[in-house]
């Protein structure tokens, strides 16, 4: 083998660097693979601080809610005996869970834009996470004002407000697996980072699906026609997405 020079060598060192740090541009759509450095700001560190705080409360004073949580996503049964619970301290742990819920996506939605670079209106650091909070209590509320709409004009509330009810206990577990995945993502660099932000989205997509499961087999048991449940698909899950679609085309 000849000698290729000093230079040549050091070039192909960089090479070998960049391909095993990530550095090359992947290709064939996976952008999100680019690893962007990223300098996190002191209030990341705080800000997960409190919400580890705020999971040891709700832990303490109610419980162990993750198995609870994991038990009524498994079970239609536990979902079933949840939802006839209607006593105070199952209403106060259903408003906390809501509460962990929003601040914890709006944070992952805020980590994957810093991931991306995606700036929608301009909007960089803490506006951006209130932004990503908004646009998700919006929605969520949206929801429940819609759907109650739906079942009011079908005379099917009390069934409707049910199924809302078995579908937002995935988004409560979500919140819940997705905190404990973002303490260890956001702290990791390299290959650890990148496998571990993959998790977190496989699990949230494994979430979403699992709650379309769900809702179809509520429609089963509670004698749901189907073109209820077409309605409810197309205005309150695959509309939305599509629409995100849209909006994220013309940010970008």
């Amino acid at each position: 083998m000849s000698y290729q020079g000093p230079a040549v060598l050091s070039d192909t060192v960089f090479e070998i660097a960049g391909f095993v740090s990530g550095a090359g541009i992947a290709e064939g759509g996976m952008a999100l693979m680019q690893r962007v450095p990223i300098h996190y700001p002191t209030w990341f560190f705080i800000y997960i601080f409190v919400l580890l705080g705020f999971y040891a409360w709700i832990r303490v004073y109610y419980g162990n809610i993750f198995i609870q949580m994991v038990q009524a996503t498994i079970n239609f049964q536990a979902a079933n005996r949840m939802y006839l619970d209607n006593s105070i301290l199952k209403n106060q742990l259903d408003r906390v869970l809501y509460v962990l819920y929003f601040l914890v996506i709006a944070f992952l939605v805020y980590f994957v834009e810093m991931r991306i670079e995606l700036t929608p209106y301009n909007l960089t650091g803490g506006l951006l996470y209130l932004f990503n909070l908004v646009v998700l209590i919006t929605v969520f509320l949206g929801r429940i004002v819609l759907l109650n709409s739906v079942g009011f004009l079908f005379n099917r509330l009390t069934i409707f407000r049910e199924y809302l009810y078995n579908i937002f206990i995935f988004n409560k577990l979500t919140g819940l697996v997705v905190l404990s995945l973002m303490i260890f993502m956001v702290y990791t660099r390299g290959i650890i980072q990148d496998l571990l932000f993959w998790i977190t989205l496989w699990v949230v997509g494994m979430l979403f699906l699992r709650r379309l499961f769900r809702g179809l087999i509520f429609s089963f048991k509670k004698d749901v026609l189907i073109f209820y449940m077409f309605l409810y698909l197309c205005a309150l899950e695959i509309v939305p997405l599509v629409l995100l679609y849209r909006w994220l085309e013309g940010v970008l």
